[in-house]
């Protein structure tokens, strides 16, 4: 297919949306918690672990695993750390404002019935697409381990939601991991590949998912293979 086709797929036959900004939430300093409007004819919910591209700055696409999805709406975790093309349009961007949306994709699905343990890896905004995977993991009766690594506590997405299901279900365990956190945390320091030693035999027997900065993506997988996890077992989503 030529360029040119390829464009003109992208803007006439893809899935898209217009939606309406109808919250917008700041959460510590590095993220903002945004939810879009959806009309009628989009199907809902959204596949778990699917992402949105809006159309940002300058008509630039940007990636954005879905956090949340209900019949009328979708929430993402826009991140400020580079102040690029999506990070500025919605910060900028007000309640009411509308926003072309394409999508729900779903290259990076919770694999259901496997029967195995699930553990998440994640950095920052990489967390989105484990708010609702986690859920579908306790629904099936499995374990579940979220690994987070953030600078500070105030930037971690979710903490509360994460902390109500910890409380609620013996078979879920968050583990928030901070990088620079002020001297009152009393969790875990550091980063989340501190988190792997002594628990080779518990991933071999998991699916592992990963979402996250490159370099956490690698260090991890790097691990895993030494930790001899199956490729099979290993799921990343490639954007991060």
């Amino acid at each position: 297919m030529s360029f040119f086709k390829i464009i003109k797929h992208w803007f006439t036959e893809a899935p898209h949306f217009e939606g309406i900004i109808t919250a917008t939430e700041r959460i510590g300093s590095r993220i903002q918690k945004v939810t879009i409007s959806l009309p009628d004819p989009v199907a809902t919910p959204f596949p778990v672990g699917s992402y949105i591209q809006p159309m940002t700055s300058g008509w630039i696409p940007r990636a954005y695993s879905v956090a949340i999805a209900t019949p009328t709406s979708c929430t993402i975790l826009v991140s400020f750390g580079g102040r690029g093309a999506g990070a500025r349009f919605f910060a900028d961007a007000p309640v009411g404002a509308s926003v072309k949306c394409y999508g729900p994709f779903d290259d990076f699905p919770y694999r259901a019935g496997t029967g195995r343990p699930k553990i998440f890896f994640a950095t920052s905004t990489g967390v989105a697409p484990f708010r609702r995977m986690v859920e579908e993991a306790l629904r099936e009766g499995l374990e579940a381990i979220l690994f987070l690594g953030t600078p500070k506590e105030s930037d971690i997405a979710f903490k509360s939601d994460f902390e109500n299901l910890m409380r609620t279900n013996p078979r879920f365990h968050f583990v928030p991991v901070l990088s620079s956190g002020d001297t009152s945390w009393q969790g875990a320091r550091g980063y989340v590949t501190d988190q792997i030693a002594g628990k080779g035999r518990i991933l071999q027997k998991a699916d592992v998912y990963i979402c996250g900065v490159p370099m956490m993506t690698m260090s991890v997988l790097n691990i895993l293979k030494k930790e001899g996890v199956p490729k099979s077992q290993i799921f990343v989503q490639k954007f991060g």
